[in-house]
Parts: structure tokens; C-alpha cells; sequence
């Protein structure tokens, strides 16, 4: 049995919410992530995310034969790279669930939701470990996830609904 613990939240200077999770399984941690994605995009369906310092797990299929055919996509493992070589990915919410659906773990990552009319920033360069921790890195972003470690989730937000959604949807595991 999977746990998820969120363990507090506290308000930046700049207006930011922050919540915490801890999810017991580090290793196996893209069902919960879909999970949160499925939770945000319920609340704002006009979204895009950015997505950058990803460390990715792909799932395990087999080995590859080394002849023949090759019916496995590698979407998890490709997006890593694009990730890697770009910096920052921008990507619609269907197309995230495709490598969620892919991926066993992300041991590190930052996902940064922005609304459909906010133009793409090239420049933007997210980082997991930032020396403002309570702030939100772009200032045109809606909400912001940071994964480290694939147990820890730090969720930030100026959208009090979104917070109060997050707090409802696993109420089992908020402490006071």
C-alpha cells in the first residue's frame, strides 16, 4: 500500500502557498504525479506545463532483442532527452499523461503550469534546488510542482481554491 503524506504549507512574501508532500514510494511515483495533474487540470483545463531538471525513470519493457522490430515507443526515455538537450519542454496535458503512462519514476523534476494565452519562454530554466524555495520561479506561472528525490512533492500556488482542491483530495493524510 502506497502513503502520501502532506505535511504542511506556509505563505511566501510574494502571495505563494506551499504545500509539501511525502509519498512513501519514491520509486514507483508517476500514478501519484497523474494523480496531482489530473487534480490541477480539473480546476484550470486552459493549461500548459513546462517541464525541466528532470531526472526520469522510464518503465521497464523487457529487453530490447537487438533485431527485428521494435514496438515500444521509448516516450518517457526520448522526453528525458529532449529535457536534457532543451532545458525546458513545453507540452499540453494530454501529452504529459503519454509519458507519465511511460515512466516508473521522476527522481527529480519541476512541472510549471501557465495558462494557453502566456506565450512560451525559451529562456526559463527551472531548477528543483533554488535558494527562494517559497517562491514561484516565473512570474507568469499558475503553479508550480517540484519533485526531489521522488518522495518529496513541494507544490506552489497564489490559487487558494487549488490548495483548498489538493487538501480535499486526500484529506487522510493532511497533519495539522
Amino acid at each position: 500500500m502506497t502513503t502520501v503524506w502532506i505535511l504542511t504549507y506556509r505563505l511566501s512574501k510574494r502571495g505563494e502557498i506551499m504545500i509539501k508532500f511525502q509519498y512513501s514510494d519514491g520509486n514507483n511515483n508517476s500514478d501519484f504525479i497523474k494523480g496531482l495533474i489530473n487534480v490541477i487540470s480539473r480546476e484550470q483545463n486552459n493549461i500548459y506545463w513546462g517541464v525541466g531538471d528532470l531526472d526520469i525513470i522510464p518503465r521497464y519493457s523487457g529487453d530490447y532483442p537487438g533485431s527485428g522490430t521494435h514496438k515500444n515507443k521509448e516516450i518517457a526515455w526520448k522526453f528525458g532527452e529532449k529535457v536534457e538537450n532543451e532545458k525546458i519542454v513545453f507540452l499540453e496535458g494530454a501529452t504529459l499523461y503519454e509519458v507519465l503512462d511511460d515512466t516508473q519514476t521522476i527522481r527529480r523534476g519541476v512541472f510549471v503550469c501557465f495558462f494557453n494565452n502566456y506565450p512560451y519562454d525559451y529562456n526559463f530554466r527551472p531548477k528543483v534546488e533554488v535558494t527562494e524555495v517559497n517562491t514561484i520561479q516565473h512570474s507568469l506561472s499558475h503553479l508550480e510542482i517540484r519533485i526531489l528525490d521522488g518522495d518529496m512533492f513541494f507544490i506552489l500556488t497564489k490559487d487558494k481554491k487549488m490548495i483548498s482542491k489538493l487538501e480535499n483530495e486526500y484529506p487522510e493524510f493532511l497533519l495539522d
